[in-house]
Formats: structure tokens, sequence, C-alpha cells
């Protein structure tokens, strides 16, 4: 079925005058909350024994878009959203790729050996996921300039990478105010296909748990 929006905390945000109302055909467009709503619901309401909008327990929603952010407008929002992510039923997901590697990425760079240790690479996937993993591990930090200077150094194609800088620094923040201190943690990592030359292409795909 539908699920509802969360009107209140819509209200809240709209109210700082930061926000805009996305236009009908660009929502339309996006499609990864859209392909997580109804697991995440399922899943919630499994646990709580809830059922549709009628019942106690149920779970509302609030998409919100960020796009091609600035690194103080990131700022600004994440301490915007701070206080909303630190609330204890509000449940955050963050939704990213990670690597789009390949030349209909326009992004291919590649290198024989591991640059930390002299270890060799196998194959091209083993250094994308070596670079990958050297983002997921700066998330884990939970320091938004460590991942702005990953990303300067080595122009990950992650997708998401505005959002998530703006989440880290709602953590950030919370953390800082004493509001709420999270651990977080890679817990999966696949990539599409295992790329062994230039002619391929993939895609990654990593998930962290706070």
């Amino acid at each position: 079925g539908n699920l509802c929006v969360d009107d209140n905390v819509r209200q809240s945000l709209v109210k700082t005058g930061k926000f805009s109302t996305m236009e009908q055909h660009v929502d339309e467009a996006e499609h990864s909350g859209e392909m997580q709503y109804p697991y995440i619901a399922k899943v919630i309401n499994d646990v709580l024994g809830g059922g549709d909008c009628s019942t106690s327990f149920h779970v509302k929603v609030l998409p919100i878009m960020i796009g091609a952010t600035s690194t103080s407008q990131e700022q600004k929002f994440g301490r915007i959203l701070a206080p909303f992510l630190a609330q204890p039923h509000v449940f955050t997901v963050v939704s990213s790729d990670f690597c789009h590697w390949g030349k209909r990425f326009s992004y291919y760079p590649h290198l024989s050996s591991n640059p930390d240790d002299g270890s060799p690479f196998n194959q091209i996937a083993d250094y994308i996921e070596w670079l990958d993993r050297k983002g997921m591990t700066k998330i884990e930090m939970q320091n938004p300039g460590a991942f702005a200077t990953y990303l300067k150094e080595h122009s990950n194609t992650i997708c998401g990478r505005h959002p998530i800088a703006v989440w880290l620094e709602s953590v950030a923040a919370n953390k800082q105010s004493g509001f709420e201190r999270v651990n977080v943690a890679f817990v999966k990592y696949d990539q599409s296909s295992r790329v062994s030359t230039v002619d391929e292409s993939s895609v990654s795909y990593a998930s962290a748990v706070a």
C-alpha cells in the first residue's frame, strides 16, 4: 500500500526556508528511495507488529533529495538535519552506489600495485575495491573533512557523495553537542562485475550500519 509522509517533520524543515519541493517529474525520475521503502517498511512493521496508517505502529517517510552541494552547504544542511536524525524514532537511510568504473562513466583509473603496501593487484577489480574501501574507512571515521579530502584525491564516482557528506556533518554535529553518538561500520561490499580489462565496466555497492 501507500506509505504516509511525515508531515510534521516536513513542515519543520520547510519552515527553515532552506528546502524546496521537488517537481513531480524529478521525483518520478528518482528511484533509489522508491526501491527501498517497501523493504524498510515491511521490516519495521514486522518488528513492531503494525500494519497500515490506521494502526499505532506504522512507517512514515520523508524523502530528501540532495544535489551537487558545496562543502559549506553540506555543513549547513547537516546542522539543520542533525536534531531530527538524533530523534530515537527516526531511522535514516542514505542511498548511494560506490565507484562507477569504466569508459562509459568517463572514469577508469587503475594501478598495478597497492600504494599502501606494494602488493600486486591481480585484477582492476582489486584496485577498485581498494579505492572504495579507502572511502568506506573515511566514512567509518565519521570525519566529514577526511571524506572530502579522499574525494578530492581520488575523484571516486560515488553518486551519493553529497548526501553522505551531509549525513556525516549531522553525525559530527550531534556528537559535538552530545545529542547522539554512533558507531559506523560497513557490513557488505560487492561489485556488479569483476573488471579485468579497461573495456569492461562495473558499479560498486557497499552497505553500512550506524
